[in-house]
């Protein structure tokens, strides 16, 4: 009888044993989002021949730095705050430069995976609104922004589009 409940004892724990599994946290858990750049004449993607620069108004960090020949690039999001201003400063080859300014309005979301993986926030893109600095003397700017993809997650996937034309 000891040998029987030892067994069956036994049989439990390895049942036990092989029905746990490992929760699969994402591998990319960087919640951040997408801005495609776009010619706002012909709407085709562009490939920016300035330099951008790119950073949070009223800090010292740089989001982006000196980017030349892209088409898009990814930005972080406050998740304390319901709005980001970025300062999008463009740089020609003559150091010629304009500082235009993004803002970006949001809805935070907590996001749960397991208490295995990190704490993330998503978040859900409410309104976009641009101001093209006047005295700029880069001759690109700012034309418009569309939100094309309101939210912002893992996904890898273009929230806003960037039209962009020459000043001159």
């Amino acid at each position: 009888m000891m040998r029987k409940l030892l067994c069956l004892y036994s049989l439990m724990v390895g049942l036990f044993l092989v029905s746990c599994t490992e929760v699969e946290c994402p591998l990319d858990s960087v919640v951040v989002m997408t801005c495609g750049l776009y010619d706002a004449d012909t709407k085709a993607e562009l490939s920016l021949q300035p330099t951008l620069t790119v950073k949070p108004s009223g800090k010292d960090t740089v989001l982006l730095n000196a980017a030349q020949n892209i088409h898009d690039f990814v930005l972080p999001l406050k998740f304390g705050e319901n709005a980001d201003t970025m300062l999008l400063c463009f740089t020609d080859e003559w150091e010629l430069s304009r500082v235009d300014t993004l803002v970006l309005n949001h809805e935070n979301m907590p996001h749960f995976e397991s208490v295995e993986c990190p704490a993330t926030v998503f978040h859900k893109l409410t309104s976009v609104a641009w101001m093209t600095d006047k005295n700029g003397a880069c001759d690109i700017e700012i034309d418009s922004v569309a939100i094309v993809r309101n939210l912002v997650d893992y996904n890898d996937v273009e929230n806003i589009q960037i039209y962009l034309r020459s000043s001159h």
